[in-house]
């Protein structure tokens, strides 16, 4: 709305204030070092490893000899120290097998020395043995430098560092006893400085110039704080948008502001077409999938001549281009419907029997059936700001003494696009002969595959191979004793309540999640015997709160929470791809969907589960 754009010399300003702030910082550039993994002790029971990550061994970097000053004043640990910074393979992000839980420095010795506690998927089982077995000896960090000094002509002291991750490598670059350069066995590489989740180099290898790095560092001010401003300003929030600047937040950040003020269900941007209602009816996936599968048919080009148009719009509106054709967001939530296996019926003519037709049995819902709260209208990273501990009050002992220090603690949820792929194949002659309606066919298709796959990701996502990290693995979730018995008691299902109670987290959407076969059991099981009072209540409810039934859960696996504070993020549109190539002698054409999506666990208290140890 025009009422709500900023003047241009509002922004100029705005930009100028964030570019002076930005000077007055140290660049941070994301480095990393590997060593030995001396000093372990392994409990595999536990899952633990203790290990050293770093020390002031010097590293040699393109401008020179690089050294991590080991004290109290120059290391951040406010990461490590949170509990959610990863162990990670080979630095990859995607293949994250555990967690950091604890980090001291050991001023004698000059040493960084952690715990790692291993998670439970099969890589990183897999991880947790090599290192058990002594095949994975060595550890690296990724970094971030705020201040690097000069110590002498060669040398330089980081002065001001943050350790961000830890990972597991197989060669480290140097291999002498202490410390290696570099990821695995790659070459030591140049610093550099993260703007809009791009890395553009500011170093050469001959000389350190500071001028491009200033120069990038203002560049890069100017980027972040105009894009805060325009997104400030299209959702009237304009003041948010300068508080943002003035405190140095990304746009990441200022995203996740924004979705906490203006509510989940409103999109960060926008991303409609413009279409009527009579052209969201109007548009037909079978028209378009007929034109991607025969590219040189003139007739079949201009009969999708609507939906092409209609794709270029969203591909506008989203800022990304489509692989095939992109479907707007008013046909997507058109294509909306719940995850549970009720089926379309009367797909045929009369006819041809459409009662009759028999769809696959997919799983039920879960997590989307017990309330995790879907954030639409996504369209880069997300960081949604989260208090991880308040202050606290206390008593002062004596007249005129001071109160003791207490400040609460904040850090952040993060939401990123992974990608979520699913197909299905169409025959020529279905496409061409058939009375079924294949469109509602196809959509329902692609829609439910997709919808079960976000759903299981959400409730056990393992955080590796593009998964998002669902509530089962996420680090801080509430576990209680495994059950006694394949199914359990009922103080066991009220256990599960006790530990979310215990965190003051009894609150919102809360329920009980369970595969079918233990619902099935806890329907014959009594609370207390010879009371003929079940654990399965009547009205479909244990412990008085709503019992859902979904093969989504593991066998075994028993849920409880708030899932309200689960987020289902949604970035951009459907992408749709048309393969009229891999089963082109049966003249089978495959559609193709991709969707970028992502999960998170707003707080890990608000979740509990137990299983039977198995």
């Amino acid at each position: 709305m025009e009422e709500q754009q900023v003047t241009e010399e509002v922004v100029e300003a705005t930009i100028e204030e964030a570019v002076l702030e930005e000077d007055r910082k140290d660049v941070a550039a994301i480095e990393h070092r590997a060593m030995a993994l001396d000093d372990k002790a392994i409990d595999e029971d536990a899952r633990t490893v203790r290990m050293s990550i770093s020390s002031e061994y010097p590293v040699q970097r393109s401008f020179g000899m690089e050294v991590l000053e080991h004290s109290s004043d120059a290391i951040d640990l406010s990461f490590l120290n949170s509990g959610r910074a990863p162990l990670l393979l080979d630095h990859d992000p995607e293949k994250q097998v555990g967690i950091i839980e604890s980090v001291e420095l050991d001023g004698s010795a000059r040493r960084l020395r952690a715990t790692a506690r291993f998670g439970k998927s099969q890589l990183a089982s897999e991880a947790l043995q090599d290192v058990a077995d002594g095949i994975k000896q060595n550890i690296s960090i990724g970094y971030s430098i705020g201040k690097l000094e000069r110590k002498d002509k060669d040398t330089f002291v980081a002065k001001s560092w943050k350790p961000m991750e830890a990972s597991l490598v197989s060669i480290p670059a140097d291999q002498s006893t202490l410390v290696g350069v570099g990821r695995s066995c790659e070459s030591s590489p140049e610093p550099v400085i993260k703007t809009d989740s791009k890395k553009v180099r500011i170093m050469s290898e001959q000389n350190f110039d500071i001028a491009a790095v200033e120069a990038e560092a203002r560049k890069a001010a100017q980027r972040n704080a105009a894009q805060i401003v325009e997104l400030g300003a299209r959702h009237n929030k304009s003041d948010l948008a300068h508080k943002a600047i003035s405190e140095g937040l990304s746009i990441e950040e200022f995203r996740g502001e924004l979705l906490e003020v203006i509510g989940s269900k409103k999109a960060l941007e926008s991303q409609d077409a413009g279409m009527s209602k009579k052209e969201i009816k109007r548009f037909s996936i079978m028209r378009a999938v007929n034109a991607l599968a025969n590219p040189t048919d003139r007739r079949a080009q201009e009969a999708a001549a609507f939906e092409f148009e209609c794709s270029r719009a969203a591909a506008e509106a989203y800022g990304r281009t489509a692989q095939g054709i992109l479907l707007p967001a008013e046909v997507l939530r058109n294509w909306k419907r719940d995850l549970n296996s009720v089926d379309d019926s009367a797909l045929f003519s009369d006819d041809f029997r459409g009662g009759d037709f028999i769809d696959v049995l997919r799983n039920s819902s879960s997590v989307m059936q017990a309330g995790a709260r879907m954030l639409t209208g996504l369209s880069g990273d997300v960081k949604i700001p989260r208090k991880n501990a308040g202050a606290a009050a206390s008593w002062i002992s004596t007249e005129g003494g001071a109160a003791a220090e207490s400040e609460m603690s904040v850090g952040s949820v993060s939401l990123q696009p992974r990608t979520l792929g699913a197909y299905t194949d169409a025959s020529r002659q279905l496409l061409i002969q058939s009375s079924l309606d294949v469109e509602a066919l196809i959509r329902d298709d692609l829609a439910q595959a997709l919808a079960v796959a976000i759903d299981k990701a959400g409730l056990e996502g393992t955080g590796a191979s593009g998964q998002p990290t669902g509530i089962l693995n996420t680090s801080g979730v509430n576990t209680v004793a495994n059950f006694a018995a394949a199914n359990p008691t009922f103080a066991e299902v009220v256990g599960l309540e006790t530990a979310v109670a215990e965190d003051n987290a009894l609150l919102g959407s809360l329920s009980y999640i369970m595969p079918a076969s233990m619902y099935g059991a806890l329907k014959t099981v009594e609370k207390a015997s010879n009371t003929a009072q079940f654990v399965v209540e009547p009205g479909g409810t244990m412990n008085g709160y709503r019992a859902i039934v979904s093969n989504q859960a593991t066998s075994g696996n028993l849920y409880f929470g708030n899932f309200n504070d689960l987020l289902i993020g949604m970035f951009g549109g459907l992408d749709i791809v048309v393969d009229p190539y891999t089963n082109s002698t049966s003249g089978t054409i495959r559609i193709v969907a991709l969707q970028s999506v992502d999960a998170a666990v707003r707080r890990a208290v608000s979740f509990a589960y137990g299983n039977d140890g198995v």
